[in-house]
């Protein structure tokens, strides 16, 4: 939860105040309770309330003493009127300010207590203070003072049954130290009455304080030195304190020491506390005691959230914590021996272990304290029917262990707890690695985050971690760059080895229990982490038993080569031993050099003939591989099993079963999480060898399980859930060259698709395609196949530089593809398909890069080789890709200067007539709808984008964030907003920023997409009144433009954006009234162009166009009389008819001109107000004053305030003199 930070007073929240006298005073006190009354959530440190030291006057007639008698056995501080008999004092404690709308959650605090309103004059504040914590409130007279007086069935003095704690006097003092020092406390102690004798240091060790009791030194010596108050010297420890009955027992026995940098989990917190409660009202009738069992693996951290929920509850809820520790049954009786021996002064080592185990669970049967009992990392689980209490409806058992239950076990009593969410993950490692070391640096706060990822949000690594950084005095980014380097050189990691010895007795267990279980956590270990099902462990299982059939044959075939080789042996070494005797003749009757020289060949040759035929013997009996063990000379082939047989089934079940029960295989609705850290130190611990036989067994059983086809919509949602798999067994071969090259680089590839395709994550989809590419080079060279890989990914990966709106790279990519393509060019089919495929792409490449002829040229190539197919092989994909060029030469066409939007629509048509896809139909229609709008046809164009949406729904699902359905959405709102439409075109533009700014996450939304989406959403707004909203989206608009200007090199384009940017800002500005920021703006804008004009050297030269200046004048004087006039027909649509045929034909004659697209646009707008001239009016006024801009730019000077005669205004113009 976030601080309340007091000195806001003009948050809209309402407050009221409370006067802390007790243990709320101790600000480390909030935590436990203010989380759970609040929907927000933020770190431990944060986690408190405001204040300021202030005093309740004497005249109020409330006195604080030890008289409120808790359910929980003991006595608590409270507050009671009383006789002012001039000797009581004012009562100094803290003042909280609070939100009113969490009174409600006090009073679920202060159970017992009642809350008395106040007047405010009875609270006296101290004028100054040097004390960081406190606040000065400004407290107003509508606002309400509180205080939490005891009901009187609870105003009790303490007994032998309800002592003071020491625990709980601790609390106090500690808050009065941290808030006003040793006078505050001692203020307290002579403030305070009813002290009693009934003193219990309930403390841990409380012989040994120093190990557990904050400040003890100090809070010891003040209630010694007012020991005729305190009784401090009547404190006894827990076993003089109860000598007879463990129900007069209080406090805390063997609890581990509180973790001061205890971090998160107060989810979990709260669910433990509910589920055990939850029991205890279930069970209370039948006695049945209520246990909860903390599952997960080592390092996860359940010791340490169970430590902290003792310390939390203790003494609010429990009366007595016992913390015992469970790994054997030799470590829980001498921890019941040592209990009963410290609670109730009995001698047991004359007692039998079953006569103390038998005591122990009668007297917290028979206590009516809450207690709670703690076993810590049960490794047997069989020990619970001998230690466990039988009963006790006032008792709770809370168990920690890695090993999950039976299946029938009751799923109220198992809680599994999992790592670190990030946010705790990262305050973790700033609060125990030290502020020095991370702080509020931003680098080191950014190496915290991608240290914890990389850790797996492990708590236990992550402790390590910060723990080095701390006794090393390392910074994050270097402990990070350290990691990276350690695990390069393939040396345990930084920490590691902690990591794996909590792992090792798990693992041994597993190696003794089940062989295959072992085995298949290794394969387990090159998988991704999360969303593992039985099927994979099944096709882990198939692989495996494939490859090993797979072995067995190629060592049979091995053994009959070797069969045959000692079967000719004998044969060949006589031979050999005929031609050596040869060759020494012919060596001793050579008369000449060379003769000898040859002779001596034949010798060697003969010779080496059966030594080369021995060893190649050797070799292939022991299968390829060296060995050190001699093996038979024939091996029989393996016995084969069923692929599909029922032991796979049986043995997935068992192994999921076994894994499952050691909390290695964490499960959840049928979906295991393996972590990532566990995963490592498997993969450590194989050899090379090993680590390629489980990486070709993942490849083959990922490969069976993959079932992605980019032209099959159904195969999309189960390959969803094989995609990480699959990027993470890719990863793993791509550290083996050669290895599984061909499967490897296709798996790659083929996520790259999807990821682009299915989920618009085109970093990943790069990522993925460029590891295909590394596979592949590194891989078995220029083969046919590789080659074919080769062009295939570079054709993904340009496409992959498309969508990313990197052109250049785009470019390089496809014509590299193109080029390998071309050269694999063959008669099949499957070749030209590929080329035309390029081509295509390379196409739409140039009509994005406005090259409209290059694009053009790539796309006639394109269809023309696509049917040419069709009509050789009539095949309904070819088809489709013909439907597909059609729509993108479409495309050029209405991007022509003048567009060719006669010609665009037959296209179009056209490609509808062709087989498609549903994402092929749903982008034709959306190219028809632009078609239709520009020819001014608004209800068809309304209608073509509502059968593209429902297409693409269909496709990606009516909760996907795609970049198509965001495409939509963006042009029905625009359509919506020329139509006045204003509530429909909020609600598409709304939607279309949703998705955008989830595609473009990776940039953190700083992308010229999302902001023309903020644009539009501002100009909505203005157009509904809503100018605040306006103004906050503009500027949010605004902002993204300024980070874009230092990354995007169109800076002439973002000119003229930011231009009109902040000509909506003074719209709002004038709306709101807001004179200063109108001139601020009015300095931006000159700033702006003052900018712009230093910059011109880097802007290309602007074409000017007398003309074409010329007839937007006067088309513009002609829009604003047809928007402005009562009546808008006759002369004034006339004119404005005649003034857009104008332009157009002057548009036509100077394509290149600077003001084209300027141009167009107020077209655009002024046709859509032809064709629906009732509701394009203001529509029509908004592009006119656009243009205005533009115009004034290129050096005219507009004028909008001649007035005309029915009532319009003219705009006139005239040359600028410079």
């Amino acid at each position: 939860m976030t601080a309340f930070n007091e000195n806001n007073d003009d948050d809209d929240t309402s407050f009221d105040y409370i006067f802390g006298f007790g243990s709320i005073i101790n600000t480390e006190t909030h935590a436990s309770w203010l989380l759970s009354s609040s929907a927000s959530s933020s770190t431990n440190s944060s986690c408190r309330l405001d204040g300021e030291i202030a005093s309740l006057s004497k005249r109020l007639g409330y006195q604080r003493g030890w008289y409120f008698r808790s359910n929980t056995g003991f006595t608590a501080l409270g507050v009671k009127r009383v006789t002012n008999d001039g000797s009581s004092s004012d009562m100094n404690g803290v003042l909280f300010r609070v939100p009113k709308n969490m009174l409600a959650a006090f009073d679920r605090r202060e159970i017992g207590y009642d809350r008395i309103e106040l007047p405010l004059e009875g609270v006296l504040r101290q004028s100054n203070t040097n004390d960081n914590n406190n606040t000065q409130f400004h407290i107003q007279k509508h606002e309400k003072l509180w205080i939490y007086v005891p009901q009187p069935q609870y105003c009790l003095e303490a007994d032998p049954d309800h002592p003071i704690l020491q625990s709980y006097v601790d609390t106090v003092l500690q808050g009065c130290l941290e808030w006003g020092g040793g006078n505050m406390a001692q203020r307290f102690i002579h403030t305070t009455t009813s002290w009693s004798s009934y003193f219990l240091n309930d403390t841990p060790s409380s012989r040994r304080p120093w190990l557990y009791r904050k400040q003890y030194d100090v809070i010891d010596q003040l209630l010694s030195e007012n020991v005729g108050i305190t009784h401090f010297n009547d404190r006894k420890h827990p076993e003089e304190f109860s000598k007879t009955l463990l129900s007069h027992m209080r406090g805390t026995w063997a609890l581990p020491p509180r973790n001061n940098v205890f971090t998160g989990r107060d989810v979990a917190l709260r669910d433990i506390h509910a589920k055990l409660v939850l029991q205890r009202t279930e069970n209370l009738q039948s006695g049945r005691l209520a246990r909860l069992e903390i599952v997960g693996m080592g390092g996860i951290g359940k010791t340490s959230v169970c430590v902290e929920y003792c310390y939390r509850y203790f003494p609010s809820y429990y009366g007595l914590v016992v913390w015992l520790s469970a790994q054997s049954a030799e470590a829980i009786t001498l921890g019941y021996k040592q209990l009963m021996a410290d609670t109730t002064g009995v001698d047991v080592k004359e007692k039998t272990t079953d006569d103390v185990l038998a005591e122990v669970k009668t007297r917290l049967f028979r206590s009516k304290v809450p207690w709670l009992l703690v076993f810590d990392n049960l490794e047997d689980r069989a020990l619970l029917d001998k230690f466990l209490p039988h009963g006790g409806p006032y008792g709770h058992v809370l168990i920690t262990t890695r090993i999950v239950g039976d299946a029938d076990h009751d799923d109220h009593q198992i809680m599994p707890l999992g790592c670190f969410r990030p946010t705790e993950s990262v305050d973790l490692l700033c609060r125990s690695a030290g502020k020095e070391n991370i702080g509020e640096n931003r680098i080191q706060c950014e190496a915290a985050q991608q240290l914890a990822e990389r850790l797996g949000h492990l708590p236990l690594a992550l402790g390590v971690a910060a723990a080095y950084m701390k006794r090393c005095d390392v910074e994050c980014s270097e402990y990070l760059a350290r990691y990276e380097q350690s695990e390069r050189s393939g040396s345990q990691a930084l920490g590691h080895e902690a990591v794996s010895s909590s792992l090792s007795l798990s693992l041994d267990a597993i190696q003794q229990e089940s062989t295959i279980a072992s085995e298949v956590l290794f394969l387990l270990a090159y998988l991704a982490p999360d969303h593992i099902t039985k099927p994979i462990l099944r096709a882990l299982l198939q692989a495996k038993q494939r490859k090993a059939d797979l072995d067995a044959d190629n060592l049979a075939a091995a053994s009959e080569t070797g069969n045959v080789i000692v079967q000719i042996y004998p044969y060949a070494f006589a031979a050999s031993s005929v031609a050596a005797c040869a060759s020494l003749l012919l060596m001793n009757n050579a008369k000449t050099s060379a003769q000898r020289r040859s002779a001596g060949i034949g010798l060697v040759a003969s010779v080496s003939a059966p030594a080369l035929i021995h060893l190649s013997r050797w070799y292939m009996l022991h299968g390829g591989h060296v060995s050190e063990q001699p093996q038979s000379s024939v091996v029989l082939p393996r016995k084969r099993t069923g692929s599909f047989s029922m032991d796979v089934f049986e043995q997935t079940d068992r192994v999921w079963k076994i894994l499952k029960s050691y909390s290695l295989l964490d499960v959840k609705e049928g979906k295991g999480s393996m972590h990532r850290l566990l995963s490592q130190a498997l993969r450590m611990y194989q050899s090379n060898a090993g680590k390629a036989d489980s990486i070709e067994i993942s490849v083959r059983a990922i490969q069976q399980l993959w079932s992605f086809k980019p032209d099959q919509v159904d195969s999309w949602q189960p390959a969803s859930n094989i995609l990480n798999h699959v990027k993470a067994v890719v990863a793993h071969a791509s550290t083996l060259p050669g290895l599984m090259t061909l499967e490897a680089a296709a798996l790659s590839r083929e996520a790259g698709m999807y990821s682009a395709m299915a989920l618009n994550r085109f970093e990943e989809a790069q990522h993925s395609l460029e590891v295909a590419l590394n596979i592949l080079n590194a891989g078995t060279g220029q083969r046919k196949e590789v080659q074919v890989s080769r062009a295939a990914c570079l054709h993904e990966l340009g496409k992959v530089f498309r969508y990313h709106g990197s052109e250049a790279k785009a470019g390089d990519a496809l014509h590299q593809a193109l080029e390998l393509r071309i050269g694999l060019t063959g008669t099949d089919g499957r070749s030209r398909r590929d080329v035309a495929a390029t081509l295509h792409e390379l196409g739409i490449l140039e009509v994005k890069n406005h090259n409209l002829s290059a694009a053009a040229d790539f796309l006639d190539q394109s269809l023309r080789l696509r049917k040419e197919l069709q009509r050789e092989s009539n095949n309904e994909d070819v088809e489709a890709e013909c439907a597909a060029t059609l729509h993108q030469l479409a495309a050029v066409q209405v991007a022509m200067k003048p567009p060719s939007l006669s010609k665009a629509e037959a296209l179009l048509r056209e490609a509808l007539t062709l087989n498609m896809n549903i994402g092929q139909r749903a982008a034709t229609l959306k190219q028809l709808a632009r078609v239709a709008i520009r020819n001014g046809h608004v209800d068809a164009a309304e209608n073509y984008l509502a059968q593209a949406l429902e297409l693409y729904v269909e496709l990606f699902g009516e909760n996907k964030l795609h970049i198509n359905i965001a495409a939509v959405r963006f042009q029905q709102g625009a359509l919506a907003y020329q139509c006045e439409q204003l509530q429909d075109a909020w609600q598409h533009f709304s939607e279309c920023l949703r998705a955008r700014q989830q595609i473009y996450a990776y940039s953190q939304g700083i992308h010229l997409e999302v902001s023309t989406v903020l644009h539009e959403l501002g100009c909505v707004a203005l157009a509904q009144k809503r100018f605040v909203e306006a103004k906050e989206l503009l500027h949010q608009e605004r902002q993204i433009l300024d980070d874009l200007s230092e990354t995007l090199d169109q800076h002439h384009r973002l000119f003229h954006i930011k231009l009109t940017n902040l000509t909506w800002l003074k719209k709002c500005a004038k709306s709101l009234g807001d004179d200063a920021e109108v001139r601020a703006i009015n300095e931006a804008r000159a700033s702006l162009k003052e900018a712009n004009n230093r910059d011109a050297t880097r802007v290309e030269p602007i074409v000017k166009c007398l003309p074409l200046q010329r007839e937007l004048l006067s088309c513009r004087l002609a829009a604003r009389q047809f928007a402005l006039a009562r009546n808008k027909t006759g002369d004034v649509q006339a004119r404005l008819e005649a003034a857009l045929s104008e332009i157009a034909e002057i548009m036509q004659r100077f394509p290149n001109d600077s003001l084209y697209e300027a141009a167009d646009k107020f077209c655009q707008a002024a046709s859509a107000a032809l064709s629906k001239p009732s509701k394009m009016s203001a529509k029509l006024l908004d592009a006119c004053d656009d243009l205005r801009d533009i115009l004034r730019e290129q050096g005219l000077r507009v004028n909008d305030l001649i007035q005309c005669k029915d009532g319009c205004l003219n705009g006139g113009a005239s040359k600028k003199s410079k």
